[in-house]
C-alpha cells in the first residue's frame, strides 16, 4: 500500500512533469477541494477588455456582495479627493480604500459605496481545479516542470514544498517560483488542498512592475 507520501509525489510526477492530466482522477478524490484564502480588498474582479471596466465576478461575504452583479459596467471611481471617468484612471481610482462607484446596470445608473475588507476567496472544486491545471499548462507555460524541494508527513497530511519552473507563452519569458502545498489525503486520494504560491515572484519574472497606491 502506498503512503500519502508517495502518492503525492506520484501526482506530481504523473500530473505537472509527465503532462498526463487526465489522470487527475487517480489521485484527486472526487470531492477534491481547494480551499480559497482570506484576502483583504473590494470583493470583485473584473473583464477590462475592449476598453471597459466590466464586472465579471462578484465573491460572496466580500464588500461588493449584494451591490454589484456580474455584467455591471464601471463608468467612474470616486475617492474622496477626485472622480477618476477614463479606462486607465478608473484602474487608478480603484486602488483606494473607500470608494464611490458609478455603475451601468441595464438602462440604469447605479451608485455604490464600497471599502477594503476582509472576505474568504471562494473554494474550488475538482473539476474546476483540474480544468484550471490543464490551461496553465497546455497554454500559459506548456514546459512547466515540477521540483519537489521538502516533503514533511503527519497523519493524513502531507506538506511539499515544491519548485517550478517554465517559459510563459504569452511573456516569453523564463521564471522559477515556488509553492507551499496542504494537502490531506483519505483513502489513497487527495481530498482537500491549500495552495500557498508565491506569485510575486513569478509576475515580477514575467516582467510586471509593482506600483504604489496612488501612484
Amino acid at each position: 500500500m502506498r503512503s500519502n507520501v508517495e502518492i503525492l509525489q506520484e501526482a506530481i510526477e504523473q500530473i505537472v512533469n509527465q503532462k498526463r492530466i487526465d489522470s487527475w482522477d487517480a489521485y484527486f478524490g472526487a470531492d477534491y477541494v481547494a480551499r480559497g484564502a482570506p484576502f483583504v480588498g473590494l470583493g470583485f474582479s473584473r473583464d477590462t477588455s475592449g476598453s471597459r471596466h466590466v464586472v465579471d465576478r462578484v465573491f460572496p461575504g466580500g464588500p461588493a456582495d449584494g451591490q454589484l452583479q456580474a455584467g455591471d459596467e464601471l463608468l467612474w471611481v470616486e475617492d474622496g479627493t477626485r472622480r477618476w471617468v477614463s479606462y486607465e484612471e478608473i484602474e487608478q481610482g480603484l486602488r483606494g480604500r473607500r470608494l464611490t462607484l458609478g455603475v451601468r446596470r441595464g438602462d440604469r445608473t447605479l451608485r455604490c459605496e464600497l471599502s477594503r475588507d476582509r472576505f474568504e476567496r471562494p473554494d474550488t472544486g475538482t473539476e474546476q481545479a483540474k480544468a484550471e491545471m490543464r490551461a496553465f499548462m497546455t497554454r500559459q507555460v506548456p514546459d512547466l516542470r515540477a521540483t519537489i524541494r521538502l516533503l514533511v508527513a503527519e497523519g493524513d497530511m502531507v506538506v511539499a514544498l515544491l519548485e517550478y519552473r517554465g517559459t510563459h507563452a504569452g511573456f516569453g519569458r523564463e521564471a522559477v517560483w515556488q509553492e507551499a502545498w496542504f494537502a490531506r489525503l483519505s483513502e489513497g486520494k487527495i481530498v482537500e488542498g491549500w495552495p500557498v504560491i508565491d506569485t510575486s515572484s513569478l509576475f515580477e519574472q514575467l516582467g510586471y512592475r509593482r506600483v504604489p497606491p496612488g501612484a
